[in-house]
């Protein structure tokens, strides 16, 4: 028994021993792809553009009108229902819907359209911090004559849209909903860092016109039918069913109107941020010293297995 356990360690020796030979019999090749790999790493990671990340922190707002109504309908939906209307159950949390709006290329299309943000988006490059501007790429767009020069991609116009644009500023937002904490952590990420900011806030804002405008026209459609429905019945239960709905739709009209933040009130304002957010070059250099390393290793260790079991072949 304890002549097999030997042999076994004996073995597992041998084989040790031999992984060891084959890397130092390759050790040229893999100190110079190393080196090589390693060289090309500090490289990129030294033109690879910095970027800023501006954070907002907003609070959902809940919809109370939504919620009045609601309650309401709990109270006369049998009574509006006999005159033809449907109160329905409004008082559902509008802020996953918001969060998809965000995302959505119906959204941030109008936005980039908005703030005339296709140049900014497509054809810029970095941001130089000592004389704060934007570096755009010329074989793409032309800042001089504010024009784009670059080759049309298949399918697509010299001049780009939107639509391409989206994409950008997609991957460039990011969102996240504590739902515990009834907090939303907006963060926008681009080259300078004032138009992180800026834009975040543009953005914050647009959403909140949009909900805002819609709680507006919503709340106009059901006074609108409301009033119609009020001024046909001549039941006296049903008639002051319907002004009591159309005092809360009215109610809620003056309280959209009255405020600027109808979906995502401000809990921390945007800032401007002073450090970048990315790229981490030290990290980057480590990360391609290491996996150059190990991958020159296992190359060489096939190399050497490869080499040994053609001798063994031809001998």
């Amino acid at each position: 028994m304890s002549s097999v356990k030997h042999e076994t360690n004996q073995n597992d020796e041998i084989k040790l021993s031999h992984l060891f030979e084959i890397l130092w019999n390759y050790k040229i090749f893999i100190v110079l792809f190393t080196l090589l790999c390693s060289v090309a790493t500090v490289f990129y990671a030294i033109n690879k553009p910095n970027v800023y990340t501006a954070r907002g922190i907003y609070m959902p707002k809940s919809d109370g009108g939504a919620g009045g109504l609601a309650k309401l309908a709990g109270q006369f939906g049998g009574l509006a229902s006999l005159a033809g209307v449907n109160l329905g159950g409004s008082g559902e949390s509008k802020t996953d819907v918001a969060i998809e709006l965000l995302s959505s290329r119906y959204f941030l299309q109008s936005f980039i359209e908005k703030h005339d943000l296709v140049v900014p988006l497509l054809a810029v490059t970095k941001w130089d911090e000592q004389s704060d501007k934007l570096v755009y790429n010329h074989e793409l767009y032309d800042p001089q004559q504010k024009k784009w020069v670059r080759e049309a991609p298949p399918g697509k116009n010299v001049i780009p849209t939107s639509w391409e644009a989206y994409e950008f500023l997609k991957k460039s937002i990011n969102v996240e909903y504590e739902s515990k904490k009834g907090l939303v952590k907006i963060s926008l990420v681009y080259y300078s860092p004032k138009l992180a900011a800026e834009w975040l806030e543009l953005l914050v804002k647009d959403m909140n016109e949009f909900w805002k405008q819609k709680k507006l026209d919503e709340t106009k459609r059901h006074i609108d039918l409301l009033t119609s429905k009020a001024d046909k019945t001549q039941v006296a239960e049903i008639k002051e069913v319907f002004f009591t709905l159309i005092a809360e739709q009215t109610k809620s009209n003056l309280l959209a109107q009255a405020t600027d933040e109808s979906m995502f009130e401000t809990v921390a304002e945007v800032i401007v941020p002073e450090e970048k957010s990315a790229p981490s070059r030290a990290l980057l250099c480590i990360i391609g010293f290491i996996f150059s390393g190990f991958f020159a290793c296992v190359v060489s260790l096939i190399m050497g297995f490869s080499k040994k079991r053609q001798q063994q072949l031809n001998g």
